[in-house]
């Protein structure tokens, strides 16, 4: 039986010098946060929504939150 993928997580830098870490099985920004290596342990608690794995597998963008 195969072990399930795990996903990595790429880093994004804003503009506003703030960093994402994006999902790359479900697309989701993980988290937002000031300084890079605070994205470690919301990487580590992440678990891909159905929702969202289902709309990838289908083409479709999974839902972000709105910015505030």
């Amino acid at each position: 039986m195969p072990l399930p993928l795990k996903p990595s997580f790429p880093h994004r830098r804003n503009v506003d010098g703030s960093h994402d870490s994006i999902c790359t099985m479900c697309l989701a920004t993980v988290a937002t946060v000031k300084h890079e290596w605070e994205l470690t342990p919301y990487e580590s608690e992440h678990v891909c929504k159905p929702i969202n794995l289902y709309r990838v597998s289908h083409g479709m963008l999974p839902l972000q939150k709105a910015a505030l």
